[in-house]
């Protein structure tokens, strides 16, 4: 296969990428928007004045998302409390394996992915799997999950989609109709059972929010507001007890982590906001670090908040199609995990590569939670103790290339054992 053709398989199966052009809603005249706001000014009775509706409110951040006319856009900048108007970029993933997702007379017997034993997962599962009685959540943006597949069920404790702005937690609008997300899923948490493969942490709770489609496509509004569910949980109430703790705290049921194997061009002012009131709330996010072979991440994975996450082959190699100058590495390349209709298949990119590291993290929390009863701070790009989620991810991982950060690999490549022993101090 030459190498066209690759580059383009790999775009085709596994990027996330942001049209240049605003998401169309409800005929070529309306067109979606996200508004940011000064609430004490803006009253939103005045949408419809102009042809519109709100289709969102944000509870967490100052902002609205709107549909209106696409010949309003002045009258809408110009009405009180509105400073900035952002048009909704529009996400995409593409394609899916052909023949994937066909039922299988049976389920094959259990084996561990070599990605799983390359993090060195199966070290510390005599520590932790990421069993924590519902302490630690790892949500999963992405297409949905299937929520019955045998390798999986006992897992999810929790779905959501945010689709088209709207809230549901109905079994069938969660329903992962493309792939990319229950094979996501599969390799953070797949059960350890005797059959098909098992995830980096077994035993860790997820929490499955639809932000992508059928055919991958979903608007980056759908996106910040699937963070806000994240961070809220559940019960709607991202800090129940009002105690000031979010994250870890056993009284609330905000997620722990948040992955997302996707991402595009566009540095959007709402969606950092959100990634920042996760990021406040002690939630550490990875992501994806894009397959375009770039000298950069994409976003959201560029923002200082996120983990951007490369990919690397069963050699150690990053191959030219993961974007440079991520923060740690993980296996990303033939990677067999769990698919809809209780399938599993094999698939590649920094797509794969992000759910080792959100595996990793999970059983760093949950060690860390056993033991003292808290988790631990997300930290920063740039630690390099064992204070902090980062920072413990940093000394433990496997160097690769130059010592220390370099472009290919960042710090490295993960390791589970090592993270999970530097987080019991």
């Amino acid at each position: 296969m030459n190498e066209k053709v690759v580059v383009s398989l790999v775009v085709a199966l596994l990027v996330a990428s942001v049209l240049a052009v605003p998401t169309t809603a409800q005929g070529p005249d309306m067109v979606k928007v996200v508004v940011t706001v000064d609430k004490a000014k803006f009253n939103p009775a005045g949408i419809p004045k102009i042809g519109g509706h709100v289709v969102y409110r944000f509870k967490l951040i100052d902002a609205v998302v709107l549909e209106v006319p696409a010949n309003a856009i002045g009258k809408l900048k110009k009405m009180p409390g509105v400073e900035k108007v952002e048009f909704d970029h529009q996400a995409i993933l593409l394609g899916k394996p052909p023949g994937a997702g066909k039922p299988k007379p049976s389920q094959p017997a259990q084996t561990i992915p070599w990605g799983i034993e390359r993090v060195k997962a199966p070290e510390a599962w005599s520590v932790t799997d990421g069993s924590t009685n519902g302490v630690i959540q790892v949500a999963v943006l992405d297409t949905g999950v299937d929520y019955d597949h045998p390798d999986l069920a006992a897992n999810i404790a929790w779905c959501v989609s945010t689709l088209r702005g709207k809230i549901s937690t109905k079994l069938r609008d969660c329903q992962d109709q493309n792939g990319h997300g229950t094979h996501v899923i599969g390799t953070i948490a797949a059960l350890n059972n005797e059959i098909g493969v098992v995830g980096v942490a077994p035993g860790v709770q997820i929490y499955s929010i639809r932000v992508l489609d059928a055919s991958g496509r979903g608007s980056y509004s759908d996106i910040a507001i699937g963070i806000e569910q994240a961070i809220l949980g559940p019960d709607g109430v991202a800090d129940k007890d009002g105690d000031g703790i979010i994250a870890g705290d056993p009284d609330d049921d905000a997620a722990e982590v948040i992955s997302m194997s996707l991402g595009g061009s566009a540095d959007d002012s709402y969606l950092h906001q959100m990634i920042q009131e996760a990021y406040k709330a002690g939630i550490v996010i990875v992501a994806a670090s894009g397959n375009e072979g770039a000298s950069s991440p994409s976003y959201p994975a560029a923002y200082p908040e996120v983990i951007a996450v490369g990919a690397t082959d069963s050699s150690d190699q990053v191959p030219y199609w993961s974007n440079r100058q991520p923060e740690v590495s993980a296996p990303g390349v033939d990677i067999l995990s769990t698919y809809p209709d209780d399938s599993y298949e094999t698939l590649m990119g920094t797509s794969m590569a992000t759910p080792h590291v959100s595996g990793v993290v999970a059983l760093i929390q949950a060690a860390h939670y056993l033991k003292y009863g808290t988790v631990l701070p997300v930290g920063t790009f740039d630690d390099m103790s064992k204070n902090t989620v980062r920072g413990i991810l940093h000394i433990t991982a496997d160097d690769r290339g130059p010592a220390g950060w370099d472009e290919d690999y960042g710090y490295g490549i993960v390791r589970a054992d090592l993270a999970v022993q530097a987080a019991l101090g």
